[in-house]
């Protein structure tokens, strides 16, 4: 077996002990300029979901070119693809030092995570932190309860990789970029929620609103994953039950308050 043979085999078994878990916390780190995003977008897409099948579905606050990369810049979203399914996914948050640095502790984005990372293996989901400085990063996504791998970018094809309760440092070296069309120059976003609900980019929630105008028939025609009226109704059932918890956390974040058409 070859050194790149061998260094394959390496990290293959290296993924698996990582990622083939229903829920952990991975770190990647570097420099400002090592390929961080890239590696992350690499990471997910390229090795964990097109190579080894491990991953099923993405979603990133990275805005990028691939179908298969669910874009998600707030809480509201991010809870829809979270549990919306049983499938393993993974979510790449970049640009957390801008979003969630640890200088603000107690503001309402850092607050708010502390209650979705416990959640993370109810959506069979690992997350991913981006940031170029662990020290100046919320403290919630480097605690050890959580985290399970840290990679470090050394420059643009080199990263190292610590796994948690292990002493070593495995150095990988010649790592390709993603096949992932993305602007490494434009800034990851994060806010609280949605801005608007109709905008939330949900099937199981556009197939209620799809219904207000069309037919069961007309509806299955439209989305080529349904195909029966009884589809219809158990994918309605479903965007009924998540506008609902939506409709709830608004109340909540509202102190009790039901906004009306009044309200100003």
């Amino acid at each position: 077996m070859s050194a790149t043979q061998q260094l394959k085999s390496l990290l293959d078994r290296c993924l698996f002990q990582i990622y083939n878990t229903p829920a952990s916390i991975s770190v990647v780190s570097g420099k400002w300029k090592k390929g961080k995003t890239d590696f992350a977008l690499r990471l997910a897409k390229d090795e964990l979901k097109d190579r080894l099948g491990i991953i099923k579905e993405i979603g990133a606050n990275i805005k990028t070119e691939s179908e298969e990369i669910r874009y998600v810049d707030n809480f509201t979203d991010f809870e829809l693809w979270l549990f919306g399914n049983k499938k393993r996914k993974m979510f790449l948050y970049d640009e957390a030092i801008k979003s969630t640095p640890s200088r603000r502790a107690m503001s309402q984005i850092n607050t708010k995570w502390l209650e979705y990372v416990p959640e993370l293996s109810k959506g069979r989901c690992h997350l991913v932190v981006i940031t170029q400085e662990e020290a100046y990063t919320e403290k919630l996504f480097l605690h050890p309860t959580f985290v399970r791998a840290k990679w470090i970018k050394q420059d643009l094809k080199t990263v190292d990789l610590i796994i948690s309760g292990k002493d070593q440092i495995l150095r990988f070296h010649n790592i390709p970029r993603t096949t992932v069309k993305f602007d490494p120059y434009r800034i990851a976003v994060w806010k609280i929620e949605t801005e608007n609900l109709m905008q939330i980019e949900d099937e199981d929630i556009q197939i209620v609103f799809d219904y207000a105008n069309l037919s069961s028939d007309q509806i299955v025609k439209k989305y080529p994953f349904l195909h029966t009226r009884r589809d219809v109704m158990l994918r309605m059932k479903r965007g009924i039950r998540k506008i609902q918890r939506l409709f709830n956390s608004s109340v909540k974040r509202s102190g009790g308050h039901i906004p009306s058409i009044n309200d100003t």
